[in-house]
């Protein structure tokens, strides 16, 4: 029984780390793809939603504005959230990337470090412009 558990262990554990190498590639590989793209497309600002909005929901002016102080309370909630979540969502991404080194040979740890930061700088990036711009907009 006590092998059985084991083995049960050492599979689950196994698809585990695999599940999670996955993640880890497919987001390098994304990152790479999706970044010309990225790059091309702005983000979508609150005039542009709301503007869209009122394409197709025929708003008069008075409403127009109380739709922007909606999205601009509603951005500020989701970026408390994400100042309160995000330390949590990198512990759990650092604990699966030092999973990772310990499987991976002095070779691969060291083109696994230089996709790791080159992916933080991307992110870095990201967070720095998001934040620009939605303090432009308040």
């Amino acid at each position: 029984m006590r092998s059985r558990t084991s083995a049960s262990l050492v599979l689950f554990g196994t698809f585990l780390l695999g599940g999670i190498t996955g993640v880890v590639g497919y987001s390098l590989f994304r990152s790479h793809v999706d970044a010309p793209t990225a790059r091309a497309a702005s983000p979508r600002s609150r005039p542009d939603i709301v503007e869209d909005l009122a394409r197709d929901i025929p708003l008069d002016s008075d409403q127009k504005d109380k739709v922007r102080v909606i999205i601009g309370k509603t951005r500020e909630r989701f970026r408390d959230l994400h100042k309160q979540t995000g330390p949590q969502f990198k512990a759990i991404r650092d604990e699966g990337w030092d999973e990772l080194r310990r499987i991976l040979r002095e070779d691969q740890k060291v083109r696994f470090e230089e996709l790791i930061r080159t992916m933080e700088t991307r992110m870095d990036g990201r967070r720095r412009s998001y934040n620009d711009k939605s303090s432009s907009q308040r």
